[in-house]
């Protein structure tokens, strides 16, 4: 695969264009963590651009996600103590916007509903308590307000949120390591034929549609069980009652540990609710994965490195694109021999993969500035 930006200038300022954000995010409340995450931004994003491997990048990044979020939960737990923190789960407020309440409070915890405060500049970090102090949203039109970061990242990249930013894909994405499939599954694949004979493609239609199944399933039961949808994903939701915890828990060693290690493919990000959200404006998301049929010579090493089941013999042969569960990991691209596979804008043919890579290094280092402050400013008291 060819570097996606070939000028080691462009690279130099798209690298500056990031490690400047990293500074100014993090500049408050640490000036020197800022300066750090600027300078390792900028390298990271420098080595993206002008790397012929970003795909093994992207895997080093993401997984790194997820340690980050799993290390802060026992960061957290272990300043708090488990009493405490499971105290403050329990009166933990599990509604969209607090009409009629205080609209300022702390928060010990990363919270799906709060992250977006800080985006919003409605957020201050507390180093002397080590908390945030944070703005709940009192209005409805308050709380829409909060999604906009969501929104915004939704249409930018669609399922690359599951491909990139998400820490329950970086979790899928360590047992996914390797080359030897252990259980094929041919029964939820659909059989077509193709030039060489009949062969399995993606997964049959009911599979992909589970999903959007579960994500109706999710909405009627906060509509009338009264919890955010928002919440669903929050460890600190699953916690109360306890039986709803130790059902996450089964599903996750399920979905996101055992079925990838077997199958080399991610069937946490095909059940997702949330990816199925991501995935109704995946066609109209700004990033698109595109394959040159004038260079596609049809030797299927991209079919054999998708991990969604979204690039098919079907779809080589049609001269398609991949399906709307692609992840926009890279995969594909890396494995093509012919560089026919890249990073598009929506409805072009404009090869963009440099924005990309730019762009998503800026949400993740936006999101996850509450999982960063926390151990750069918890962990050294707590070993301390």
């Amino acid at each position: 695969m060819k570097p996606a930006i070939k000028s080691k200038k462009k690279a130099l300022i798209g690298a500056i264009i990031v490690g400047g954000f990293g500074l100014w995010w993090y500049f408050d409340p640490f000036p020197w963590l800022g300066f750090a995450i600027g300078i390792l931004g900028g390298l990271f994003t420098y080595y993206l651009l002008t790397s012929s491997r970003m795909e093994t990048g992207r895997r080093l990044f993401f997984i790194g996600l997820n340690l980050l979020v799993i290390a802060s939960i026992v960061v957290v737990i272990a300043q708090m103590g488990m009493g405490a923190f499971l105290s403050w789960a329990d009166i933990h407020e599990k509604e969209y916007y607090l009409q009629g309440q205080t609209s300022s409070g702390t928060q010990s915890f990363p919270c799906t509903r709060d992250v977006p405060q800080v985006w919003l500049g409605k957020a201050q970090y507390l180093d002397y308590a080590s908390t945030w102090n944070i703005k709940f949203p009192t209005t409805l039109n308050a709380f829409l307000l909060t999604l906009i970061p969501y929104v915004t990242i939704g249409l930018l990249f669609g399922r690359g949120v599951c491909g990139w930013l998400c820490p329950f894909g970086g979790l899928t994405e360590i047992f996914v390591t390797g080359k030897r499939v252990r259980w094929k599954l041919d029964a939820l694949k659909r059989k077509v034929s193709t030039r060489s004979g009949f062969s399995y493609a993606g997964l049959k239609e009911w599979v992909k549609d589970t999903k959007y199944g579960l994500l109706i399933v999710v909405v009627l039961l906060s509509i009338f069980l009264s919890f955010p949808l928002v919440c669903v994903f929050c460890p600190v939701f699953w916690l109360e009652p306890l039986f709803v915890l130790w059902v996450m828990v089964a599903i996750i060693i399920v979905f996101a540990i055992i079925l990838p290690f077997m199958t080399k493919r991610r069937w946490w990000c095909l059940i997702c609710p949330i990816g199925a959200s991501f995935g109704l404006v995946n066609r109209i998301s700004l990033f698109r994965i595109k394959v040159d049929k004038n260079k596609c010579i049809k030797c299927y090493d991209c079919v054999d490195e998708c991990r969604m089941y979204t690039i098919t013999p079907e779809t080589i042969e049609k001269d398609k694109n991949p399906g709307d569960d692609c992840t926009r990991c890279g995969r594909c691209m890396e494995a093509c021999p012919e560089d026919a596979i890249e990073i598009c804008f929506v409805n072009t043919r404009k090869k963009v993969r440099g924005i990309f890579i730019g762009l998503t290094i800026i949400a993740a280092l936006s999101l996850y500035i509450w999982f960063v402050i926390i151990m750069v400013d918890i962990f050294p008291r707590v070993i301390g």
